[in-house]
Order: structure tokens, then C-alpha cells, then sequence
């Protein structure tokens, strides 16, 4: 019997290469963190959050997607509860008489509807924002901070952002709020029923354990020394992938999704990256992915002057003026059945709570992913004097690679770029990276 390879890795892949696996391509932008032939350098998948003269942080930030999502199916739950509610008031009129038994239970129902855009919409991907870190350059010093998870064993309980979490808290939050309403009735017209403090508290414990957990979790793995820590990296070893992948289903390959990522490599094991750590991101093509490439490293090498931030797509004020825009649209053009078709599209998501909400989250939310003051000495600007240079192999690269692109030779058809114009680089040394405790006030 064959012996198993998990260790072994293949070898690390560099700026140029392609590989090909399962049906999908990989293409390796870094490193060394070389510049592209993409005309553009801009931020596709929205991920810088916030940069400066010296820093940029990367994340997954918020998105009214998902709100919107939820809230159409909110109302397809409400329009559902009231189906029900006017079958049930037919029948009454039919009988003369409407039982209040009926009267809680649909009030009960209305705000089990309610909790799933609670749990589902809010609740949940709050947990989630609120664990993922940003990933921090600072082109001063050329390093890039990542927060990684802890060597060792696997922790023993769940991460707070399983899913599964969520899915049993809702699934017993829900019941017994109809539970509370109906209970909580009988007990009113029955002076020989008990309260119905268990339900209560069962009920209380459901709402309260996606917000109370994470804490819980984190004070756990702080008593077994397993805490998250930040890692400096070097910003040429950083390593910059994009590639796409066969969407598969029965009747064959029904699309691919293009995907750009940021990691940080392990140097005591070449091939690796470190563990919970990096960012991956839908591009829509390799245009895209080479675009937002090019945001990153221009910033990094060049400057904030040498890149233009996306615009926002999200809050009241975007909100208000995509309306303004439609009404302008109806006004000029006097299409009455778009406007109404946009109004309702507009009601039935929530659209104005979706990005009112969203507007929230990126200022009160997404700041609560990193401990106070974390990194604030490290992200200070430095003097001119003392700003780290890139090396002599990226120079050298760069321009060998510039002259390239005039030539009309584009980098995807290169290859490995170090070998295909014969600059040495240096092997990263097997040794760990700078390690800070992801904790308040940590340099």
C-alpha cells in the first residue's frame, strides 16, 4: 500500500508560471511582485477597505448583496404568514368567530418569520465580518501583515463562522418563539398555567449565543495558548495567484469562476502558505485578475498617487442617488413600467435597510475584526531616509519586463519571467517570519 504524501509539496510556483489541474489554469503574479502588461490598475472584487501615504488594508468588506437577498425572502415569508392569515380570516367569517388560540399563533409566526433575516442577514455575517482580519501593506517598509491561526493542534471546538452554529440557534430560536406567544396567551386567560419561564429562557439563550459565543471561543483558545498572531512578510515574498475553476453540474461544465488570491508562504516549508491566512476573491476573468493585481502592487511600489480607488456602490447616499438616477431616467424618457418594475424590485429587497445597514457594518462592524490600536507603531509612516528599497532582482526584472511589453509580448505567454531573462534570485531563508501577538496596543 501506496504511503501517503501530505507532506510532501510540490514545488513553489513564480511570477510568470502556469500550471494547469482538474480543469482549471493557475497563474503565478508573484513572486517576485513584477508589473504586469494590464493597462489598469484597479480594485475589481472592492477589497481595499482603507489606505493611507503608507498603508492599505485589504478585506472582504461588506456587501448589500446578501441583505438584499435576505430581505426578498423575508417578504416572500411574509407574503406567505399573510396568505395564511387571510384563509384563516375566511374561515372565521364563515364560522363567526376567530379563535385567539389562532390570533397568537400567527403573531407567533409573523416573528418567527422576522428572526430569519435576524440570524440569516444580520446576526451571522456580523460573526463573520468580525473574524476576518485584514491583511495590512505598508509600501514604506515593504511588509505585509497577515494574521494567522496558531500552530499546532487543531482547536477543539467549532470556529464561531460555522454555519452549523447558526443553522441550530435559528432552528431553536424560531420554534420557540411561537412557542412564547402561544404559551404566554394561554397563560394570560388561564390563572392555572404555569409561566412559561423555560421556553423563555431557551429562547433568550438561542438569540443570544451567535453575539456571545465568539468571546467564549476566543477565551478558550487563550487558555490553551492558542491565539491568532500577526506575521510580517516580506512584500517580494508574498505570494499573488489567479486561476479559474469548471463550474460542474450533471449535464457537464456549465461555467468557469475566475478567482485572484493574496497568501502569505510558509519558509520553513517551501510550497506551503500559512495557515488561515490570505484573501481570495471572485475577479471575472483574467483582465480582472491582472487589473487588481496591478492596484496592489502600484500602490506598493509607486505610491497612493499612482492608483484610483473603485467608487462606492453602497449606503444611503449611493442609495438615494441610484433612485435619483431612475426617476430622472422616468422623467426624461417616460417610461412608466421600468420605474414602477424598479420601485417594487427596490420594496420587496428592502433596499434602503439593506444599505443603510451596510453602511453601519463598514463603520462599526469591520473595525471590531482587529483588536484596538493593533499594529498602530508598525503602520506609522517613516522617514524618507529609512524606507526599505526593492531589491536588485525586482529592478532588474521590471524593466527586462517593461521593454518586454513594448515589444507587444504579453506576461501570461512568458513563463517563468526569472529564468526566461536569467536574473538569480536568492532563496528566502528557512526561517520563521517576525511574529507579533495579534492583541491590543501590539506594535
Amino acid at each position: 500500500m501506496p504511503k501517503p504524501t501530505k507532506d510532501e509539496s510540490l514545488p513553489p510556483m513564480r511570477a510568470g508560471e502556469r500550471e494547469s489541474r482538474a480543469g482549471g489554469e493557475q497563474y503565478c503574479l508573484s513572486p517576485l511582485p513584477v508589473p504586469t502588461d494590464s493597462e489598469h490598475g484597479v480594485d475589481v472584487a472592492h477589497i481595499d477597505v482603507r489606505h493611507d501615504e503608507a498603508t492599505m488594508d485589504l478585506r472582504q468588506g461588506a456587501s448589500p448583496e446578501s441583505l438584499l437577498i435576505t430581505g426578498h425572502v423575508f417578504s416572500v415569508g411574509l407574503v406567505a404568514i399573510g396568505g395564511l392569515a387571510l384563509i384563516f380570516l375566511l374561515s372565521a367569517v364563515y364560522k363567526g368567530s376567530l379563535p385567539l388560540e389562532l390570533v397568537a399563533g400567527g403573531l407567533g409566526s409573523i416573528y418567527a418569520v422576522i428572526l430569519f433575516p435576524l440570524f440569516a442577514g444580520i446576526l451571522y455575517p456580523d460573526v463573520v465580518l468580525k473574524r476576518i482580519p485584514p491583511i495590512r501593506l505598508h509600501r514604506q517598509r515593504r511588509e505585509v501583515a497577515f494574521v494567522v491561526d496558531a500552530p499546532g493542534r487543531r482547536f477543539w471546538l467549532p470556529d464561531p463562522t460555522n454555519m452549523w452554529l447558526m443553522a441550530i440557534s435559528g432552528a431553536i430560536a424560531m420554534p420557540t418563539g411561537i412557542m412564547i406567544f402561544v404559551d404566554m396567551f394561554e397563560w394570560m386567560t388561564n390563572p392555572e398555567t404555569a409561566f412559561p419561564l423555560k421556553v423563555l429562557l431557551i429562547h433568550i439563550a438561542s438569540l443570544a449565543f451567535l453575539p456571545l459565543y465568539p468571546h467564549f471561543h476566543d477565551f478558550c483558545r487563550k487558555l490553551v495558548g492558542q491565539q491568532r498572531q500577526t506575521v510580517l512578510v516580506p512584500w517580494e515574498d508574498v505570494i499573488a495567484v489567479c486561476g479559474f475553476n469548471p463550474s460542474l453540474s450533471a449535464g457537464g461544465v456549465t461555467g468557469f469562476g475566475w478567482n485572484f488570491a493574496l497568501m502569505p508562504p510558509d519558509p520553513e516549508r517551501p510550497g506551503y502558505t500559512l495557515p488561515g491566512a490570505g484573501i481570495i476573491v471572485g475577479v471575472g476573468g483574467l483582465p480582472g485578475a491582472l487589473a487588481q493585481w496591478e492596484y496592489i502592487r502600484r500602490f506598493m511600489e509607486e505610491g497612493p498617487e499612482a492608483i484610483t480607488p473603485s467608487a462606492q456602490e453602497w449606503g444611503l447616499e449611493w442609495y438615494d442617488a441610484q433612485v435619483a438616477r431612475e426617476r430622472e431616467r422616468y422623467e426624461r424618457t417616460h417610461d412608466k413600467r421600468r420605474w414602477q418594475r424598479f420601485r417594487r424590485e427596490q420594496w420587496w429587497n428592502h433596499a434602503r435597510f439593506a444599505h443603510w445597514y451596510t453602511e453601519y457594518r463598514m463603520k462599526h462592524v469591520l473595525p471590531r475584526a482587529v483588536p484596538k490600536d493593533w499594529l498602530a507603531e508598525w503602520s506609522r509612516p517613516l522617514p524618507k531616509a529609512q524606507w526599505a528599497r526593492p531589491s536588485r532582482p525586482l529592478t532588474e526584472l521590471s524593466e527586462h519586463l517593461r521593454a518586454a511589453y513594448q515589444r507587444g509580448e504579453p506576461f501570461i505567454e512568458m513563463g517563468n519571467v526569472e529564468d526566461r531573462f536569467g536574473v538569480e534570485v536568492e532563496p528566502t531563508p528557512r526561517k520563521a517570519y517576525p511574529t507579533l501577538p495579534f492583541a491590543a496596543n501590539a506594535a
